[in-house]
């Protein structure tokens, strides 16, 4: 399954990610304490008119790009939790403990950011 960023200005595309990556990336948008706790609780739904706009998009960008980013290795995954390991995704679906599902990389992080900082804003779907 997956989760594609739709530009609020041009509709296009602006960013598409599966939703493994997705809720890591939401939940590290939600422990940089930018936004109320409804904003990210809502960045997890898809079709329901939610998303940030540019100014906010630009917000999270600065933020990831001046604390996230330049600590995390090319080789660490930062899980659902906000934990970092070293270890590759074992791709195996945890029906107990769901939350080892998630994470996302530095990789996949950069180029959320680029989607950010080009953007007029997105929605989710």
């Amino acid at each position: 399954m997956g989760i594609d960023l739709f530009d609020k200005e041009t509709n296009d595309i602006c960013f598409s990610i599966n939703f493994w990556h997705w809720r890591a990336i939401v939940e590290e948008i939600r422990r940089l304490n930018l936004f109320s706790e409804e904003l990210v609780d809502s960045l997890h739904e898809s079709y329901c008119n939610n998303g940030l706009n540019k100014e906010e998009c630009l917000l999270v960008a600065q933020t990831l790009n001046e604390t996230i980013i330049p600590k995390l290795s090319d080789t660490e995954r930062i899980l659902f939790n906000g934990e970092r390991t070293e270890e590759p995704d074992d791709c195996v679906f945890h029906k107990v403990d769901v939350e080892k599902n998630y994470s996302t990389n530095k990789k996949v992080l950069v180029e959320f950011v680029e989607c950010l900082e080009r953007c007029n804003g997105f929605e989710v779907f």
